[in-house]
């Protein structure tokens, strides 16, 4: 079994938040929302809820006025996971609401919703890492905390899934 153990960071952000106009919800992305929902994206990327839906901007709206469009169309190309930038690859991004760059996400999962974590299963709590890990683990395997779940409980969740394993493999 390999042993499991509590990695727990504090991590400090800076960045400059640029001045920015007032965010409004443009037509475009009212129109990226719907369209993800009548192709069937409209679903939390990481856990598969359809409860408690939000639009992620995966490149964060603060940045809307100092994005290269450009290098952001094609990071949406090599991380494509709805298959907009495959399908839209002719087309510039010219907008943060860009269908190309948003995520459908439930509430835990974008801004989390955790106390005894602080709110650590959202993307704007985790690094990228650690929060794609609550999609990639194998079942029983998620590292992260769920909502109400403290690491003591989350690392027994995975150690019984380990022995499980290993039960199975002798």
């Amino acid at each position: 079994m390999i042993p499991a153990h509590i990695e727990k960071r504090t991590l400090r952000v800076f960045v400059v938040d640029p001045d920015k106009a007032g965010r409004e919800e443009t037509p475009e992305f009212r129109a990226a929302k719907q369209r993800l929902k009548e192709d069937g994206h409209y679903r939390c990327y990481i856990c598969g809820s359809i409860h408690e839906l939000q639009v992620h901007h995966r490149i964060y709206h603060m940045f809307a006025n100092i994005v290269d469009f450009e290098k952001l169309k094609e990071w949406c190309e090599e991380w494509d996971i709805y298959g907009y930038g495959r399908l839209l690859k002719t087309q510039p991004i010219t907008s943060i609401d860009d269908i190309r760059n948003t995520m459908v996400l439930c509430q835990d999962h974008h801004t989390g919703t955790s106390d005894e974590v602080d709110g650590g299963t959202g993307i704007h709590n985790l690094p990228i890492g650690e929060f794609m890990m609550q999609k990639l683990a194998l079942p029983g395997c998620n590292p992260i905390p769920q909502d109400g779940e403290s690491f003591e409980e989350a690392m027994e969740r995975v150690r019984r899934h380990q022995k499980r394993e290993e039960e199975d493999n002798e």
